[in-house]
């Protein structure tokens, strides 16, 4: 967390541009936030939130909550997007994967975002109902727990609620907005075109874990012009048989790409196998690469649409 001193001159500097952050808006009576089977009343915009997960990390960024995220942990890659990686880096990482309750606590939190479901894991003793009881309130990317697919409207939908939660609405609209717009860009760019069958392939050696059709990921992949061939499996990501990636045939393969893993030994891999080397997307060596945060809910929604669209259909 910056000096005091260090932001009265960041924002002089802000204001001489007219570019300032704007500040809370505060919500008459509160606001009441029904998330993921759990109901949250806050009375005033939260003032010290963790953020665990990446992704998540980056939507409160780019919604300009500011020196109000005082910790993230769990980070996916080494490089946030232009747009918030400054600041990015200026939130302290409390943990390389989660951190500890004691962690959390230590941080005097008076809300924790999670991005995956685990982040509130009951097992490892951060569940939302044990941070309930510490008095700390808690929010969770709606992907984690849809009952249905999940897409942009998914993401949209969960910007708006954190603008009305932190008290930034006008930054939530305005990066709605964006993300809006570059989509149905990409979209008018492809009317008309033959979607392309894709196999998205995380890891796994005995199974393949892959892309299932309940994922953001399987939204972006349709609105770039792609056919995930497991999108009639209900989860966000699945394991399935070799033998059914052989079946189903691809014409393209989406290696996803994150910390720990390297996408040229996962090519090698199906380059190597008995039955995915038969497939029309190794055979024709037509690859593509893509990050996992890209795949989920965040702000790299409409940059997974822009390259998926480019490397399927070059445009």
């Amino acid at each position: 967390m910056r000096s005091a001193a260090a932001w009265l001159v960041a924002a002089a500097l802000l204001l001489l541009t007219g570019c300032a952050p704007a500040a809370p808006e505060p919500a008459a009576g509160g606001t009441r936030i029904d998330n993921c089977g759990r109901t949250q009343t806050f009375a005033a915009p939260p003032q010290r939130v963790v953020s665990l997960n990446q992704h998540a990390t980056e939507i409160l960024i780019a919604l300009g909550l500011g020196d109000r995220l005082v910790g993230t942990a769990y980070p996916d890659d080494q490089a946030p997007p232009e747009s918030v990686a400054a600041e990015y880096a200026q939130v302290p990482l409390l943990a390389e994967e989660y951190p500890s309750f004691e962690r959390l606590l230590a941080a005097e939190p008076d809300l924790v975002v999670g991005g995956y479901a685990s982040a509130f894991d009951e097992t490892e003793g951060r569940g939302r109902d044990v941070l309930a009881d510490a008095g700390i309130p808690t929010l969770l990317l709606s992907e984690s727990c849809t009952e249905g697919p999940a897409g942009m409207d998914t993401l949209l939908a969960d910007i708006a609620m954190f603008g009305e939660v932190l008290g930034l609405r006008a930054g939530a609209d305005r990066l709605a907005g964006e993300i809006r717009g570059r989509v149905e860009a990409v979209q008018r760019r492809l009317a008309g075109v033959e979607p392309v069958d894709v196999f998205v392939y995380d890891s796994g050696e005995q199974a393949a874990f892959t892309l299932g059709g309940h994922g953001v990921g399987n939204d972006a992949l349709r609105r770039a012009g792609g056919r995930n061939i497991f999108a009639d499996v209900p989860a966000d990501f699945t394991e399935v048989s070799w033998e059914q990636v052989a079946e189903r045939a691809p014409e393209a393969v989406v290696l996803v790409d994150y910390l720990g893993a390297p996408v040229a030994g996962k090519r090698a891999y199906l380059e190597g196998h008995p039955l995915a080397a038969g497939t029309p997307a190794v055979r024709d060596g037509r690859f593509s690469t893509i990050p996992l945060v890209e795949l989920t809910e965040g702000i790299r929604f409409p940059d997974a649409v822009e390259r998926l669209a480019r490397d399927l259909h070059g445009r």
